[in-house]
Formats: C-alpha cells, sequence, structure tokens
C-alpha cells in the first residue's frame, strides 16, 4: 500500500483531498463541530471514463460530497484495458487499499463507474469471486452500484469505445485498429480475460441494488445485450433501476440531463439509506 500523503486543503469547499498515488486520490468533507464527529462518511469509489478530464470528474465529486459521502477516485490509463493483467494487478491494487487498514476500511462502499470503468469495476468482481476470503471486507461493504454508459457488446466495441474515449480524437481510427489487431493477435492474454471478467460482472459474486444510466442512441452499447445483463441481474434477486433517454451523449448524461440524473441519483441513494442530510443533489 503507498502510504497516504500530505493533504491538499481547499479551503472553499472544506474538502480535503489525499493523494494515494498519481491517479488514485480521496476526497474528503471536512469533519462537523468538535465533540460531534457522528458515523463515519459512507465511501464513493468513482471510477471515471479514460481519459476523464477534471472537471467532468468534478461534476460527479460535488453531487456526493454534498451528499454525505467521502470519494475515492481511480483513474485508469489505456494499459490497463489493453493488457488484462495490468489492469487486474491495478484492480488488486485497489481492493487492498478498501480492504484496509486505514481510513478506507470500515465503511458502506457505493461504487460509481463509467464508461470502461465499468471494465475496471468487472475486475473487481473477478477477483472478488477467485479469493472470497480474501475480499470478504470489501464485499460485505457493497451496498449499491450505479453503472452510467456501459460499454456493452463484442471486442469491437470495446476498442470503439477505447478509441472515442481516447484524445486527440484524431488518434481514434489509429488506437482502434491497433487495439482490434492486438486482441485478435494475442487471444490467450486478452479474450480470455475480458471474457472471465465479463463473466465475472454477468453473474457478479456481490449483488447489492444497483441504478443503470444509458441511452438508446449510445454507439458503445449493444441496447439489446445490454438489457439481457439486467434480465439477468433481476433473474439473480438483484434490485435493479434504470434511468435511460432515446438520445443523449457517451458518459455525459449529467451534462446532458441534469435534473433527471441528479433526481434518479438522489431516489436511489434515498432507497440505500446512505443519503447523510443536508442532501443536495
Amino acid at each position: 500500500m503507498v502510504p497516504l500523503l500530505p493533504a491538499a486543503h481547499d479551503d472553499d469547499d472544506d474538502v480535503t483531498v489525499t493523494r494515494l498515488s498519481r491517479s488514485i486520490h480521496l476526497y474528503c468533507k471536512q469533519p462537523g463541530p468538535p465533540g460531534a464527529p457522528g458515523p463515519p462518511r459512507p465511501l464513493l469509489l468513482l471510477l471515471p471514463w479514460l481519459g476523464a478530464p477534471q472537471g467532468a470528474q468534478a461534476k460527479y465529486l460535488q453531487l456526493y460530497l454534498a451528499s454525505g459521502f467521502d470519494v475515492l477516485t481511480v483513474e485508469s490509463a489505456l494499459r490497463h484495458f489493453l493488457c488484462p493483467r495490468l489492469g487486474l494487478g491495478r484492480a488488486a491494487r485497489v481492493l487492498e487499499l478498501l480492504q484496509g487498514p486505514g481510513v478506507l476500511a470500515g465503511r458502506p462502499l457505493v461504487v460509481h463507474a463509467l464508461s470502461l470503468g465499468g471494465y475496471t469495476f468487472a475486475q473487481m468482481l473477478l477477483l472478488i469471486h477467485r479469493q472470497p476470503e480474501r475480499y470478504s471486507a470489501v464485499a460485505e461493504r457493497l451496498w449499491g452500484h450505479v453503472f452510467d454508459s456501459l460499454v456493452v457488446g463484442s471486442l469491437d466495441r470495446m476498442a470503439l469505445g477505447v478509441s472515442q474515449l481516447i484524445r486527440p480524437q484524431a488518434l481514434g481510427p489509429v488506437i482502434k485498429a491497433t487495439a482490434t489487431f492486438y486482441f485478435h493477435l494475442c487471444p490467450g492474454c486478452t479474450v480470455r480475460h475480458y471474457e472471465a471478467a465479463v463473466g465475472a460482472f454477468q453473474q457478479p459474486p456481490v449483488r447489492p441494488p444497483t441504478l443503470v444510466f444509458y441511452s438508446h442512441d449510445d454507439p458503445l452499447c449493444d441496447v439489446e445485450r445490454l438489457g439481457q445483463l439486467l434480465a439477468g441481474w433481476r433473474q439473480e434477486g438483484m434490485a435493479v433501476w434504470t434511468q435511460a433517454w432515446e438520445t443523449s451523449r457517451h458518459a455525459a448524461h449529467l451534462r446532458q440531463h441534469p435534473l433527471e440524473y441528479r433526481n434518479a441519483l438522489a431516489t436511489f441513494l434515498a432507497r440505500l439509506g446512505l443519503v447523510m442530510p443536508p442532501a443536495r443533489l
């Protein structure tokens, strides 16, 4: 585990940012008046899309910080997707951080994964499935999942997802062609791992209530396959809610439909019993 580094303070928002690594940060609201600490704040694990700018991530941070959560952000790089072994190592690192000991341990946990951040979480689920005793403390704390703009479908669709999320956009066709070639060139070290991760996502070892945001015109999501995934979860006994739009933009539903997005999220968090007053979604 990387030791906690000195914290940076945001005096305006009363938020402390603790850098756990270059791409893993913990955002904590300052405690209330002395002598009345109250229960520990629940923890939100935010898994943004590839290349998500800080300004876009800040909108999600604000939502959860205002609702009584502390937020752990874990950004993934292209190498974590193209090399599943690196991705699994990354997932194990996150699970160990959540396992503790430390400030992340023991809290109710909600996961919010956007786009290919869902693949990062699928790798975490795969490790929980393979080593249930090792990661039982994390699995038992998972109160809810929020999935936004999942990339669902074939490997070609996943390659398209990678290409469209990489900047500069002019490199998109090159990235897609390279990723597709790589998948088919090394199926033993790519396809097999992707299929295992997708399997863990389809039949997760933990099945808390889940909220899914998506749009019918998302080129990175096969809506029919997504419907099959949701139906399978419901058959397994998972409580699943959806917020869908006929027209929206991949990983930008909050920006394009802010009121509906915030209301759906507020209702879901209230169902979990984790919204701490004042909740200002």
